[in-house]
């Protein structure tokens, strides 16, 4: 690491909450006969507790966790704002920090006014920032309004003015607070520019905020906190990564003891989204082991009956010879035999013949249900036969995906295949001229003279 610029150790700071409100009528008389300066019941809570790092010069650091984890507490402190309980800080270099909007300004001032407050505050001279007056007004963006006072600037603007004076005051060390989260896009990405830079020419940034993706573009080191202590400390994505598990399950947690019957309702939903996508990739799973193992000339078992199983896919021309090219206008016929080990009551073949060179694209379908034949398939291995053709096909190679279907007759059978092969076979296509697409259709051209 480069040398620190930052050091804390054992860092813990507490506050003391007041006493709880009195909830009924009896609780609150009670108070009105407490002895004379007796203070009512404190509780003690610590912002941070036990908090001990370093960051080296050069350095962009970010801090994430939930809303009272201690993120801007740890700022305050290293900004010199508030002191610590136990432990130490030791900062080295000017800081410049934009921990909350409009702070160090005076709400009654000009913008113009607030300059030289606020760079005071921060420990330079009038002659200095007369200097650097000008770079910071053209860095917000308010040269119309920097007269104006700023009691009537929105947050955004705020942060534009606070922003450019905290990062023109020639500081070594920057403290960002959540501050960025208020201003329009297109000045959030300029100032996280600006700290790359900052960054890249050696000044350290410590970096908070709710905003993930500018933690992960920022910074390549990141701090968890959460409920005051330390977490993590090292890559920003395991950091992100950890936290974000966290959120999501402090939310699921309240989720469900707010809701118990809703929470219930959609971790049943959930459950069954989860069997049908198990479902779904065992089927992939199996069908591809199917695809493979005919490729290969191999026959997977099955222990169920009553569900088919296509056993070879093979291509023959006119002359019933095997061939996988052929030319547009040829016929093609597909012979696809399969087998039930129970007689299936009214089965479908379904062969698609599909482009894959490229982008795939599917050219047709063509089945036995389409065309009204009824296939009498008796228990054990039935063959039949399909020409396609002639084939109106554009140059290219495709590849068959024969489906089989056991019952035509049953609801939306078209859903559930006993058995696909998505790869069944291959063969390709030529033409006498080349266009995209899937469909040859022959044309003839000719000049009309006028």
């Amino acid at each position: 690491m480069a040398s620190a610029v930052i050091e804390a150790e054992n860092v813990s700071k507490q506050f003391v909450l007041s006493g709880h409100r009195a909830s009924d009528l009896r609780e609150r008389l009670g108070t009105l006969f407490k002895r004379r300066g007796e203070a009512p019941p404190a509780e003690p809570f610590y912002a941070l507790r036990d908090i001990g790092f370093t960051v080296g010069r050069g350095e962009s650091v970010g801090i994430v966790g939930h809303n009272g984890s201690g993120k801007s507490t740890l700022l305050k402190m290293l900004s010199g704002i508030l002191k610590s309980d136990t432990g130490f800080i030791r900062t080295t270099g000017r800081i410049g920090a934009l921990i909350e909007v409009g702070a160090g300004f005076h709400p009654d001032l000009s913008g113009r006014e607030n300059v030289f407050l606020n760079g005071s505050i921060m420990g330079l001279s009038r002659r200095e920032l007369s200097s650097k007056f000008d770079a910071i007004v053209a860095f917000s963006g308010l040269e119309k309004f920097i007269d104006t006072p700023v009691k009537r600037y929105s947050s955004g603007m705020f942060m534009r003015l606070g922003f450019a004076i905290a990062t023109h005051i020639d500081p070594e060390i920057l403290l960002i607070d959540e501050v960025l989260a208020v201003g329009d896009t297109q000045f959030q990405n300029k100032c996280l520019k600006h700290l790359r830079e900052f960054s890249a020419n050696g000044g350290t940034v410590v970096f908070v905020s709710h905003a993930m993706g500018q933690v992960a573009d920022l910074c390549e080191r990141c701090l968890w906190l959460d409920r005051g202590r330390l977490l993590h400390d090292g890559a920003t994505t395991e950091a992100v990564e950890s936290y974000m598990a966290l959120v999501a399950e402090r939310e699921e947690e309240e989720f469900k003891k707010n809701d118990p019957l809703a929470w219930e309702a959609r971790e049943a939903e959930r459950a069954e989204q989860r069997r049908v996508e198990d479902a779904i990739r065992t089927e992939a799973e199996e069908r591809e082991k199917r695809t493979i193992a005919h490729r290969e000339g191999r026959q997977i078992p099955d222990a169920d009956p009553m569900r088919g199983r296509i056993l070879a896919v093979g291509l023959r021309d006119v002359l019933n010879a095997p061939r996988n090219e052929y030319s547009a206008g040829e016929k093609m016929t597909v012979t696809i035999s399969f087998r039930y080990g129970v007689a299936p009551k009214s089965p479908v073949v379904a062969v698609d013949l599909l482009r894959v060179d490229g982008i795939e694209q599917h050219a047709f379908t063509v089945s036995n249900y389409d065309h009204g034949l009824n296939i009498s398939a008796p228990a054990g291995e039935s063959t039949v036969r399909v020409t396609l053709g002639p084939l109106a096909l554009m140059n290219g190679d495709y590849r068959v995906r024969v489906n089989l279907f056991r019952d035509s007759t049953a609801a939306q059978w078209w859903d559930s295949p006993d058995d696909t092969i998505e790869e069944a076979a291959l063969f390709s296509v030529t033409t006498p001229i080349r266009s995209p697409g899937v469909a040859y259709i022959e044309s003839q051209w000719q000049v009309v003279e006028n």
